[in-house]
């Protein structure tokens, strides 16, 4: 007799489940001993079952001897995304090696609402390392509570934070950062002032087109690139003139492929 289809489905789910959750205690009992290739490998693996009696092990293998493992463990807890790994990965963003914390800001970022108040703690941070990661993040999730904490941080000593918190600026994308940000163009490092003018690209307020138009003039070239392509993507004609005169006298390729570029989105060539 046939089996009916409902009745061979719940059979099929019986013999498959208890098979996943014997791998996943294996991989747990992996992440927990061996050498640290199968500890790395059975983080990774973890995170692609997603299966949440994961959590607890991989936060703990945070605390890993092995570097490769803690950030393995780490992009593990993101993908699953249990707000229980909040905590840990903030501290994690303080590890002493620089592929760990950048898991770690990764998985908070995918964590995503969960870990915004505990970011923003941490642009206070006395790292600065710290500071720019949680930066970072606050731009991936791009909560809106995160404006005012970021315009706070394109004050931060560190460039790195500051040009960070730009770039998470222009990812969230609220008008309330463009005064700020424009401030960021004249900022005395050149990596802030180019992140600046991608941020007001990213917003598209013409607020900021005549400073933009006066940073064509950088004496970086990421910087008159990143003007470029952001007064193409604002779509002012009062850009149009700056633009022409830097396409024929731009040295750097680059720069002016993206000048070109801009003009054409202006309908200038």
């Amino acid at each position: 007799m046939r089996m009916k289809p409902i009745l061979a489905l719940l059979m099929l789910t019986a013999m498959v489940m208890p098979t996943i959750a014997d791998e996943v205690d294996d991989l747990i009992s992996d992440l927990k001993g061996g050498d640290y290739e199968v500890r790395g490998s059975a983080a990774e693996s973890l995170s692609k079952i997603g299966d949440p009696r994961a959590v607890d092990p991989l936060i703990e293998a945070l605390k890993d001897e092995n570097s490769s493992v803690r950030a393995a463990a780490a992009s593990a807890l993101g993908d699953i995304g249990d707000a229980k790994a909040v905590d840990p990965l903030i501290d994690a963003l303080e590890d002493e090696d620089e592929g760990v914390r950048g898991s770690a800001s990764y998985a908070l970022g995918e964590i995503g609402e969960p870990a915004v108040d505990p970011l923003i703690e941490a642009l206070k941070n006395e790292n600065s390392s710290v500071r720019a990661d949680a930066a970072w993040s606050l731009g991936w999730i791009g909560d809106p509570t995160a404006v005012d904490p970021l315009i706070n941080a394109l004050k931060d000593e560190d460039p790195w934070v500051r040009k960070t918190a730009s770039w998470s600026l222009g990812e969230i994308g609220d008008p309330e950062s463009v005064d700020p940000l424009l401030m960021g163009l004249g900022d005395e490092d050149s990596i802030v002032r180019a992140y600046a003018a991608y941020a007001l690209g990213e917003i598209g307020d013409p607020r900021a087109v005549d400073p933009l138009i006066l940073v064509l003039n950088d004496t970086d070239i990421e910087v008159r690139e990143n003007a470029a392509e952001a007064l193409g993507k604002i779509g002012d004609i009062r850009a149009v003139d700056a633009l022409t005169h830097l396409a024929s006298n731009e040295e750097n390729e680059q720069v002016r492929t993206a000048t070109l570029e801009a003009l054409g989105k202006l309908g200038a060539n």
